[in-house]
């Protein structure tokens, strides 16, 4: 045997060994991956199992655990019924989206007018602004919500839909996000379209914004998921029961004295989560992608 084809035997073993290593690491991978995607479901998957189940058969399957505890035995769309006819949880459901269309279209305007003036416009103190706006995300909503309260009660917006979302218009980390994909923007790009005669909206609009969709994309699923979970501030400014929203409604569900309604509790829950599995498996992709593209990796 030469040398040559010695030499070739041992780069097709360290070739196959190679090839090994690869396949156990992507599979370990897509295993470990498997794992931690079924913890984070299985609260989700039991809730939606338990909404098919009566009030009466939860209670008695809470201990001890069995299949029962997990799989309804005798499926039943009675909690649903109960919830959109009697309880009338649509109109909650429609409070909750209006709040949380709101939020996300007049955060997405100013996030995106702020971020690129901090990211491409030069005046005086820029930098110390942009410090002191990422200052305010570390103060709790529960230390400013007397002063908020009495704003909206000046302006006569309380127990408003504006009054769910205004207060939330100027979001810091929705700047800080797209100051942070605007500034990975090529300044030749800009300084091309100003030659050309393009004004700052112009290139605002036509060149910055579409170069930032994935990180729009992310923006908007974070206020839509930070709106749709609000339950501290709509429990204080809203008191016209008409017009809450679905998470102080489901709240309201366990306040129900001598009554049980874990039955339609778990269908509220169950409902009140649909429409972010949606919206996070419709924009996952561009929500990844503009976390990587904005540096927040």
């Amino acid at each position: 045997m030469t040398a040559s084809s010695l030499t070739l035997q041992a780069e097709n073993g360290i070739d196959r060994t190679a090839r090994r290593a690869a396949f156990l690491h992507h599979g370990a991978s897509i295993l470990l991956l498997a794992v931690v995607g079924a913890v984070f479901a299985f609260p989700i998957l039991w809730a939606a199992m338990s909404s098919l189940k009566s009030t009466d058969d939860i209670i008695t399957g809470t201990y001890p655990l069995s299949w029962s505890s997990f799989v309804p035995l005798k499926a039943t769309f009675e909690n649903y019924v109960y919830l959109f006819s009697e309880l009338n949880f649509q109109r909650n459901l429609l409070n909750t989206l209006i709040a949380a269309c709101g939020q996300v279209s007049v955060a997405v305007i100013t996030s995106s007018l702020a971020g690129y003036a901090f990211a491409r416009l030069n005046f005086p103190f820029r930098d110390v602004v942009f410090g002191l706006l990422l200052l305010t995300a570390f103060v709790p909503v529960e230390a400013i919500i007397v002063p908020l309260y009495r704003i909206m009660h000046w302006l006569g917006l309380v127990s408003t839909y504006p009054a769910l979302f205004l207060p939330f218009a100027c979001n810091p980390f929705g700047i800080f996000l797209m100051r942070q994909a605007f500034r990975d923007i090529p300044v030749e790009m800009e300084e091309a379209a100003r030659l050309d005669g393009a004004s700052p909206l112009r290139i605002f609009f036509s060149i910055a914004l579409p170069n930032v969709r994935p990180t729009l994309a992310t923006l908007v699923l974070i206020q839509f998921i930070w709106s749709w979970n609000a339950y501290l501030w709509p429990l204080v400014i809203m008191q016209d029961p008409n017009k809450q929203i679905a998470q102080v409604a489901i709240a309201n569900l366990k306040s129900i004295p001598n009554s049980p309604m874990d039955g339609p509790l778990f269908a509220a829950a169950t409902a009140v989560t649909i429409p972010l599995v949606i919206l996070s498996i419709v924009l996952q992709r561009y929500y990844v992608r503009g976390l990587v593209t904005s540096g927040m990796k």
